[in-house]
């Protein structure tokens, strides 16, 4: 699991770093690492039934569903890297 947080960790940095160059973007960036399809995946499980899943089971369980440990780390390090290059 720890390496799995680094590695995305570290496409986050990579998506961050990517979207200062001019003509390259952190989405290309983020598809070539293989970290797009998740991360999409997480955002379109945001949506009605999630409300459903944290009344019946619970935030946890919220988080695990729409992935959260993914898009929480690499969401954070991209925008980390994005100001720190900006």
């Amino acid at each position: 699991m720890k390496s799995n947080l680094l590695l995305n960790y570290i496409k986050g940095m990579a998506m961050g770093a990517a979207d200062v160059v001019p003509g390259v973007s952190g989405g290309t960036i983020a598809f070539i690492t293989g970290i797009l399809d998740p991360l999409l995946d997480g955002i379109r499980n945001i949506n009605v039934s999630l409300f459903g899943i944290i009344k019946q089971q619970g935030i946890k369980a919220a988080f695990m569903y729409i992935n959260g440990a993914v898009f929480i780390v690499c969401v954070w390090r991209h925008l980390n890297q994005y100001f720190h290059f900006s």
